[in-house]
């Protein structure tokens, strides 16, 4: 009984006897809150709502146009180095160019090993640099290796070497391996020397294969940049873009959009973006949405809704995204070229919206400024 009184007495705020009206009144308005599904729902709407956090700019910059991309005889380049050409130069620069004038300056940078992603970025950012710039490469940003393909003209490996079907499910799908590079390849030595460093040297990748390399990169290095607030350029190559897309936004990009997707060179893709949480229930990864895939966040990146301008693109261009992706036209480009070559300023030069479509569609830009490396 002592025992009954004293639970009593300190459930009820007093001696042995009933529940006063204060405690009663206080019980009442606390059950309302706790048994109101309105209220319920109300609340779990503030609380998403004060936990979402803006974040840092995203900008994914494919390197400028290498001379294995030039549209009369383009290359599997993969990892095999090679140098920008002097279009590719230009368009680098017009990039970092885009971005200053949108105002966005990049405080910490990623870049591949490949010096056609090095020099891009370094060319870019003579325009966009924040005042306390980090520079950070990692060999995990390089491209996709092609494997055998490495070096081959790539009309020429559809046309003569391999079917043609093939050849575009090697270049386009997520998970399809190419013919591995032997050691008697004439390309294997030079790559070989470059990363003697890695005990296990890639033989050939499919894009599945490249994110798992890349991932750990992301949430080490990137994705830390990012939530900490800061203006973060990842310059990089076609097939390490696409799968850090698909590793970025893991929950709403699915295989059949990675596989349409085509990242031209020189243009900056702007994603301001805000973190929410995810629910485990909701936003777990289902199906092939993080095929290859290891990490799964308790937390999601989402990306600002497009300008009104690009509102009639929605399924054409690279998504989701932020921002309409600018280029310029063709003699805009070769007249900056001729005045950069004779030393003059060349003049400022408007942009036109770049549309990114499937391979099978007809292609309305420059096709090497939208061709894979």
């Amino acid at each position: 009984a002592a025992c009954w009184v004293a639970a009593r007495s300190l459930q009820f705020g007093g001696g042995g006897g009933p529940p006063t009206k204060q405690w009663l009144r206080r019980r009442v308005a606390m059950s309302s809150v706790v048994e109101s599904p309105q209220q319920q729902q109300q609340q779990q709407r503030q609380s998403s709502t004060k936990r979402k956090k803006k974040l840092g700019t995203l900008i994914l910059l494919r390197h400028g146009e290498s001379i294995w991309n030039v549209a009369e005889d383009e290359k599997f380049t993969g990892w095999t180095d090679v140098p920008l050409t002097a279009r590719g130069e230009e368009e680098a620069r017009e990039a970092g160019l885009t971005l200053a004038k949108r105002g966005v300056f990049v405080d910490v940078a990623f870049t591949s090993f490949l010096r056609r992603a090095s020099k891009s970025l370094e060319l870019a950012l003579a325009s966009c640099a924040g005042e306390a710039l980090e520079v950070r490469s990692s060999w995990r940003l390089n491209e996709r290796h092609y494997g055998a393909l490495q070096g081959l003209n790539k009309q020429r490996a559809a046309d003569e070497l391999y079917p043609s079907e093939l050849v575009r499910e090697w270049r386009r799908s997520w998970d399809v391996r190419p013919p591995l590079m032997e050691d008697t390849h004439p390309l294997f030595k030079e790559i070989a020397e470059r990363y003697p460093f890695l005990n296990d040297l890639p033989r050939g990748e499919s894009v599945a294969d490249t994110a798992a390399r890349l991932e750990p990169f992301w949430f080490s290095d990137i994705a830390p940049a990012i939530r900490e607030g800061r203006s973060t350029l990842v310059c990089a190559h076609a097939n390490s873009l696409r799968a850090l897309l698909r590793i970025i936004f893991r929950r709403s990009v699915s295989d059949d959009q990675i596989r349409k997707i085509k990242i031209p060179t020189g243009v900056p893709l702007i994603y301001r973006l805000e973190e929410v949480p995810s629910s485990h229930e909701e936003h777990d990864c289902f199906d092939d949405l993080c095929e290859g895939l290891s990490e799964n966040p308790d937390y999601d990146l989402v990306p600002g809704r497009p300008p009104p301008e690009c509102a009639d693109l929605d399924g054409e261009m690279l998504w989701p995204l932020e921002e309409c992706p600018l280029i310029w036209d063709d003699w805009q480009l070769d007249v900056a070229q001729e005045a950069a070559s004779s030393s003059s300023t060349s003049s400022s030069s408007s942009s036109r919206v770049l549309r990114a479509v499937a391979e099978e569609e007809p292609q309305s830009y420059p096709p090497s400024a939208a061709s894979s490396s």
